[in-house]
């Protein structure tokens, strides 16, 4: 996996459009009405925890976390693959789907504070961690 990974950050450095390029977790990227959960590989990094971006687009209109509305968000998350979990620490909240429109929102979380969650999407919050230890393997 280590040689994925290197691979991954070497196209990054030799074709920067690459690092442009998301991973999609969950959903469809060319349904913009439908839930959608990306991570941008190239991001990872390894300092103390990995670190991973992560963009997500929901159906509805949902509640941020801290209040407020949003219909997607895009955002950095810790992932402790020791533990199998995973925290917010930025997250930017949009209005609109796709991550389109002025920045409604902008929140700062401490690690442990704002669990990597999916609320009617069972299944996914765990499906990114292991996506996200993958790669830095």
């Amino acid at each position: 996996m280590r040689y994925l990974f290197a691979g991954l950050m070497l196209a990054t450095v030799c074709f920067p459009s690459m690092a442009k390029e998301w991973f999609v977790v969950y959903g469809d990227p060319l349904q913009s009405q439908s839930d959608l959960i990306e991570i941008r590989p190239s991001f990872i990094s390894t300092v103390d925890l990995p670190t991973v971006e992560v963009r997500v687009s929901r159906s509805v209109e949902r509640n941020a976390y801290g209040g407020g509305k949003y219909r997607s968000h895009h955002s950095i998350a810790v992932i402790d693959c020791s533990n199998q979990a995973g925290w917010y620490t930025q997250m930017d909240f949009y209005g609109l789907p796709v991550w389109t429109g002025p920045v409604t929102q902008s929140r700062s979380f401490k690690v442990g504070h704002a669990p990597v969650a999916f609320a009617e999407i069972p299944g996914e919050a765990d499906r990114l961690v292991r996506a996200a230890c993958k790669l830095v393997k």
